[in-house]
C-alpha cells in the first residue's frame, strides 16, 4: 500500500535536506509511510529510488543523479485536512413518494476508515458548504447519528487537521431509496490562500446501495490516486537525473531542471509555473502555457 500526502508546500527557499544515495546498479524502495526530514529530499547516486509509498510532506524533491520512480493507481492512503463527497447520480426509481427519484441525494452518515478500522472525525470537524444547523444539513452527515441525515450536496468538510485514511463509506438514510448515492467522486483538498485546491482520490459509478434503511453501503470504497505529486510540490530533475512517472495522470505545477522525465502509461500536463528545460519521453504530454 502506498501513502500520499496532499499538503501545502513550504517556502521556496529550501534550507534543510535529507539525502538518499543509491549506488549504480542498485534499487532501493522506501517502506510504506516513510516520512522524510528537512525541506527537500535529495536523490544522489546512479541507482534507482522507488518513492511509491512515501509520504511526500516535505517541501520538494531534487533528483541530482540516477532515477526516482513514483507510481500511481491501486489503493493507497491519503493524509488531508479537507474532504469532499459529491454525489452526481442517484438510484433509479419512481418520481414522487415513496421513492422520490430525481429529487436530490441523501445519506445518514459519511465515514472514513484506515486499515479496515473506523477513523473518527476530529473534534471540531465542520462542513464548510451548505446550511449547517438545518434539520437535514451537511453537519447531520457526520454527527454519528444514523437517525439524522444529510440532504444536501456536496458534503465538504474541514477536519481541522490532517487525517490519514485509506477508504470511506456511507450509511443510507431513513426513506426515499431513489435518493441513495449511485455515482460520486471523493476529493482531498489543500488550502491555497483563501481557496481549497482539490485532488480526486476516488470515484464510483452506478453503485447499487442496499435498499434497507439506515444500512451501511455494504463495503469500504478504497482511496485511489493517479495524481501522485502533491499540489505545489516542487520537483527539480537535474541533468544527470531521471524522474519516472508510472500509471499517473499528473499536472506538474512546479518542475524545473534539465534532466529526463520518463512516462510509463502516464499523462502529464505542465502547468503555467513549470520551468522544465529537459526532455520528456513516453506517454502523453501537454503544456498549459508556452514552454520556457
Amino acid at each position: 500500500m502506498k501513502t500520499l500526502v496532499v499538503a501545502l508546500a513550504a517556502a521556496a527557499c529550501l534550507a534543510h535536506a535529507e539525502t538518499i544515495d543509491v549506488p549504480a546498479g542498485q534499487t532501493r524502495a522506501v517502506e510504506p509511510g516513510r516520512r522524510f526530514a528537512g525541506d527537500v529530499l535529495v536523490k544522489t547516486g546512479a541507482g534507482e529510488l522507488d518513492l511509491t509509498g512515501a509520504v511526500l510532506a516535505n517541501a520538494g524533491l531534487e533528483v541530482r543523479a540516477g532515477s526516482v520512480r513514483l507510481r500511481g493507481g491501486g489503493t493507497c492512503s491519503v493524509s488531508t485536512r479537507f474532504v469532499r463527497f459529491d454525489v452526481s447520480k442517484t438510484r433509479p426509481g419512481k418520481k414522487g413518494p415513496p421513492e422520490y427519484a430525481d429529487s436530490g441525494s441523501q445519506f445518514s452518515e459519511f465515514r472514513l476508515s484506515c486499515g479496515g478500522k473506523p477513523v473518527p472525525f476530529p473534534e471540531g470537524t465542520k462542513p464548510i458548504v451548505g446550511p449547517v444547523g438545518s434539520r437535514e444539513g451537511p453537519d447531520k452527515g457526520i454527527d454519528g447519528n444514523v437517525k439524522t441525515k444529510c440532504y444536501y450536496r456536496p458534503l465538504v468538510l474541514d477536519l481541522g487537521r490532517e487525517v490519514v485514511f485509506d477508504a470511506y463509506t456511507f450509511v443510507t438514510a431513513n426513506d426515499a431509496i431513489a435518493r441513495d448515492p449511485a455515482s460520486w467522486t471523493v476529493s482531498a483538498g489543500v488550502a491555497d490562500g483563501s481557496r481549497v485546491q482539490w485532488q480526486e482520490i476516488g470515484s464510483v459509478a452506478d453503485f447499487a446501495a442496499p435498499k434497507e434503511r439506515f444500512a451501511e453501503a455494504g463495503r469500504l470504497f478504497p482511496v485511489s490516486l493517479r495524481d501522485v505529486v502533491p499540489v505545489n510540490y516542487p520537483v527539480k530533475v537535474c541533468g544527470a537525473g531521471r524522474l519516472v512517472l508510472a500509471d499517473v495522470n499528473e499536472s506538474l505545477e512546479r518542475v524545473e531542471g534539465d534532466g529526463l522525465i520518463v512516462l510509463e502509461r502516464a499523462t502529464v500536463s505542465f502547468a503555467p509555473r513549470a520551468a522544465f528545460a529537459g526532455s520528456v519521453c513516453g506517454g502523453d504530454v501537454t503544456y498549459q502555457t508556452e514552454r520556457k
